[in-house]
């Protein structure tokens, strides 16, 4: 994390923190929960309902998120086979590519072994034609 990172969590987080810890400290006294259809009481401090409420809610923003991410998430990862796919193709005719340049200097070479020979000399020539 870079030094801005990290000291603008510093100036987010020391705020919330402090004013969490004041909100604990302010609001000691108990409240008494109850499960409606059923017969079940808890009794707990007001503060631990009210961050117990902040921390679900914020877990609850996060499952949402998580689960409006999944189509960029999905298309993400088609994307990223698709690429493979390319890459291993690209692979593919790279591998093809220097077999046949193989193949064809070696019909060069071979081409210029079997060349013609030179011919001799200009000795066979009848008048104005040439006889090769």
């Amino acid at each position: 994390m870079s030094r801005v990172g990290k000291l603008l969590s510093w100036i987010f987080l020391t705020p919330l923190v402090l004013g969490l810890i004041l909100f604990a400290a302010s609001n000691r006294a108990d409240v008494v929960l109850r499960l409606w259809p059923f017969d079940y009481e808890l009794t707990t401090p007001v503060a631990l309902v009210g961050v117990g409420g902040l921390f679900l809610g914020f877990l609850w923003g996060a499952v949402m998120v998580w689960i409006s991410g999944g189509v960029a998430r999905g298309r993400a990862r088609r994307e990223a086979h698709r690429a493979e796919g390319a890459e291993k193709e690209v692979l593919r005719l790279k591998t093809d590519v220097e077999m046949l340049e193989e193949k064809l200097r070696a019909a060069d070479a071979k081409a210029k072994s079997a060349s013609l020979p030179v011919p001799a000399s200009d000795t066979q020539t009848s008048g104005s034609r040439h006889i090769l």
